[in-house]
């Protein structure tokens, strides 16, 4: 399945692409990820979780970064991973350019060739529910990594600095009410486990792409 998107962060590229470089900065700007250990120059191991619908997702895996190239500002990352419980495994090819739009800001292409295996391979069939939760994590990556390069130019506060890293929680396209299940509804209901953790809700990401479908069919020259 190969994913495509592009999107622009407030950040001149010299600064953008050394931020992006480095993995233990930027990984908790990704929802759902944590970086567990840095094996090695360009190499990492971690853990990383997403929801559909009441089915929580875990994986550990690793991820390697590679082909940097500093003048063009490209590189490429392979990251492979296998569920917690046994339903299968994850692999993505990821390929990212930067390029400078001349305003202080920049524009980041990404392009990730994503192979499911095992029980979890039924999501890929829903093709269109994974582009919407993909869009949905880096909308909130790009606001949790704007923050924190906002960071590098803050002035020294004395006093306790806040996170500004948003959570799924904190995002209006993330369900926040969404119960952390597994493949069992919690007896207790929905509000016995509210979610914590920073992983993404797929559920609100169905009702959206359902809606769009549907304002399609009556979109002007829909028959």
């Amino acid at each position: 399945m190969e994913l495509n998107y592009e999107f622009n962060i407030a950040a001149d590229v010299h600064h953008a692409w050394a931020v992006l470089l480095d993995v233990p900065r930027i990984a908790p700007c990704l929802p759902g990820a944590e970086l567990t250990e840095v094996v090695a120059d360009n190499q990492y191991q971690g853990t990383a979780s997403v929801k559909l619908g009441p089915v929580k997702l875990s994986f550990a895996g690793e991820a390697e970064l590679f082909d940097v190239d500093n003048d063009a500002h490209t590189a490429k990352m392979r990251a492979k991973g296998s569920d917690k419980k046994g339903r299968g495994t994850a692999n993505a090819d990821v390929t990212f350019a930067l390029n400078a739009l001349g305003d202080g800001r920049t524009r980041i292409d990404v392009r990730a060739d994503l192979t499911l295996a095992g029980t979890i391979a039924q999501y890929g069939r829903a093709s269109g529910l994974i582009d919407q939760m993909a869009q949905q994590i880096i909308a909130t990556f790009v606001k949790n990594l704007e923050a924190e390069m906002a960071s590098d130019a803050a002035p020294t506060d004395p006093a306790p600095a806040s996170d500004n890293r948003q959570s799924p929680e904190e995002s209006p396209d993330v369900d926040a009410n969404t119960a952390e299940t597994d493949e069992t509804p919690d007896p207790a209901g929905p509000t016995a486990n509210a979610v914590s953790d920073n992983s993404i809700s797929g559920l609100s990401l169905l009702f959206r792409a359902l809606a769009a479908m549907i304002k399609g069919w009556f979109s002007p020259g829909k028959k």
